[in-house]
């Protein structure tokens, strides 16, 4: 049986009006300071403990990578079978403002609890071992951990996917590239600098001080959290309106645990469904396999340098130097949609000096999304691009030179290459340059495609097709925790990196694929070779832009 829970007025608007804007009062710059505000301190508690733990877990278990890798395996597994049920259950949600604080609360309750969890592993002198309070105590931290990620997922789901196409101006300042561009801008700011103020207070004090700091914060911002959004959603109309929510109302006599399990499979099922049925699927595809790749400032890579003669201070320049390019893509990417919105194609008619009457009367919003389209795969090329002299320079570094002489064990690695200058080469210097430049190119497809998804989805689907897309990006993160562990060796690593620019290779070309089946091209050949091919005659004068 199929219910609909809406207000009657809900049901008259339709999707675009809804995402752009039409019928509402435009969002005052108070109300987007307390949603940028809100979103700032659910990011920075999220980032922070997310690079926290790792640290907590090496001084929990030191000289192993066992346990930090099963925390990485079982949060990551959780998020793959749990993303797509968040989303729905945020789709079912009526009261947008109930889902944001409810994934709130239990992120900061959750990190609270894993926190009393780590204080006293990181306390507990280590002659302890592997005994079974130990393990206990772990498996409590780890279960605190997974309520953590899966409620970070939901409250971006909630903020990103819900709250902010609805809050989103169609004509006025803050327009959904605009309040995409923020948020995103938000979340790595947070993702450069928590890392260096965790790193720093640990150094200056201790582990058991950088704890509490992160249990302390929590608890701190959930309250300003809360009456952040309380305050954005009491000044908005649309975000106080009932949704549309189509669901299928349980069987109350499934009472065994198969039954629920088959059912569990068949919602899981239907959920793929919509996503496949849906017409941008493969752009939300196409990100999601960027994920698949060890080409980035993460833990694969950072390894790999570490053993092949890198300083860790020449590492952490080169990926904040990467993390402000990331930035700055945030105020780029906003812009070449825009730019690229603005240029129209004459047409293939016998006249390149007007424009026909049929694009002078082309929507705005058809614009918008042709310059989204664009700007993608703009995005998507450069990043491909970029990581073509990564691949050779990756080829040039030799890792068995470094493992031949010196120990790999990282104390070892680190006051042996701590002068920095002495490493840049040719290789090392196109290395660090092309990788840090392919993020902005990494995030402006991002931001592209997040804003194609969230236009192209039924208001009533969007935060299920996001969990559906998390899904993904769980699972080929967690295919990249395989391909890493079966190419351990620091030698294999080039393997990896060339295995990772096929992944991106695949993504550029289904995304391409998709921007030709959609706009009819991809490259307007005329503006290249010239005003002879407008001379052809009718040929080309169907072809439109």
């Amino acid at each position: 049986m199929t219910l609909r829970m809406s207000g009657d007025s809900a049901d008259a608007r339709s999707t675009d009006d809804v995402l752009f804007g039409e019928g509402k009062a435009p969002l005052t710059a108070r109300q987007a300071r307390s949603l940028f505000v809100s979103h700032a301190l659910s990011t920075w508690n999220a980032r922070t403990y997310e690079f926290a733990v790792i640290l907590f877990t090496a001084a929990a278990f030191p000289d192993t990578l066992l346990m930090s890798s099963l925390r990485g395996l079982v949060v990551t597994l959780a998020a793959l079978v749990g993303s797509s049920a968040i989303g729905s259950a945020i789709d079912r949600a009526s009261s947008r403002l109930r889902s944001l604080t409810l994934t709130i609360l239990c992120n900061r309750l959750s990190i609270c609890a894993a926190s009393v969890a780590w204080f006293w592993l990181v306390r507990v002198p280590e002659v302890n071992g592997y005994s079974t309070s130990r393990l206990a105590v772990f498996a409590f931290a780890v279960s605190f951990g997974i309520l953590e990620k899966l409620s970070s997922i939901g409250n971006m789901l909630a903020s990103e996917r819900d709250w902010v196409p609805a809050l989103a101006d169609k004509n006025g300042v803050y327009t959904l590239t605009v309040l995409n561009s923020v948020m995103r801008r938000i979340d790595l700011m947070c993702k450069l600098v928590a890392p260096l103020a965790i790193s720093m207070l640990i150094t200056l004090t201790s582990i058991q001080t950088a704890v509490v700091f992160v249990a302390g914060m929590s608890a701190v911002s959930c309250g300003i959290e809360i009456i952040t959004a309380k305050w954005v959603w009491d000044g908005s109309s649309q975000l106080r309106q009932p949704k549309i929510i189509l669901f299928q109302v349980p069987d109350r006599k499934m009472r065994s645990l198969s039954q629920k399990i088959a059912a569990g499979m068949m919602h899981q099922s239907a959920q793929l469904r919509e996503y496949f049925d849906t017409d941008i699927w493969v752009p939300s595809i196409a990100l999601a396999l960027l994920h698949l790749s060890t080409l980035s400032y993460a833990a694969s890579l950072t390894t790999y340098l570490l053993n092949s003669g890198y300083s860790l201070l020449l590492i952490t320049i080169a990926r904040a130097f990467g993390s402000i390019v990331e930035v700055s893509s945030t105020f780029i990417a906003p812009a070449t949609v825009k730019r690229l919105a603005k240029i129209r194609t004459q047409g293939y008619s016998t006249t390149s000096t007007s424009m026909n009457a049929d694009e002078e009367n082309i929507p705005r919003q058809q614009e918008h999304s042709t310059g989204l389209a664009r700007s993608g795969l703009w995005g998507i090329t450069l990043q491909w691009a970029c990581l073509v002299p990564v691949i050779l320079a990756l080829w040039e570094i030799d890792p068995e030179r470094s493992i031949k002489s010196e120990s790999p064990s990282l104390s070892g690695i680190v006051p042996r290459n701590l002068p920095t200058l002495a490493c840049l080469n040719a290789a090392s210097v196109t290395l660090f340059f092309f990788l840090s430049f392919s993020r902005l190119g990494l995030w402006i497809f991002d931001l592209t495609t997040q804003e194609i998804t969230q236009t192209g989805t039924e208001a009533s689907k969007r935060s299920s097709f996001a969990g559906t897309e998390m899904s993904f990006v769980s699972l080929f993160e967690l295919s990249q925790w395989v391909f890493t562990a079966a190419f351990s060796k620091p030698e294999q690593f080039r393997w990896l990196a060339v295995g990772s620019f096929g992944a991106v290779s695949v993504s550029a070309l289904a995304y391409a694929t998709w921007v030709r089946q959609q706009r009819g091209h991809l490259f307007h050949w005329y503006m290249v070779k010239g005003d002879c091919l407008h001379n052809r005659g009718s040929l080309y004068s169907t072809v439109r832009c």
